[in-house]
């Protein structure tokens, strides 16, 4: 594939050149911080329902308990007035 490519440029104006160039070092960068990134981040498990688990936790059971009863039934009228 090198060898295809340096036959290409031999042939290929200098402002196509100069423009695959500047495109070869962005991907080289792009790539290089995405390899970085990868490393640095840690694995999270970002499901949502682990999400949902996890606010529903955070809510004391009294505060359960205030909700309507029929809160699911009737959500439009609890959120908007309308049912």
């Amino acid at each position: 594939m090198k060898q295809e490519l340096i036959q290409e440029l031999e042939t290929t104006p200098d402002f196509v050149i100069e423009e695959v160039y500047h495109f070869l070092i962005f991907l080289k960068t792009r790539l290089k911080t995405r390899n970085t990134t990868d490393l640095t981040l840690p694995k999270l498990d970002n499901s949502i329902l682990n999400m949902i688990d996890e606010i529903i936790s955070e809510v004391p059971p009294e505060e359960w308990e205030k909700l309507p009863k029929d809160f699911a039934k009737n959500i439009d009228y609890y959120l908007y007035g309308v049912r």
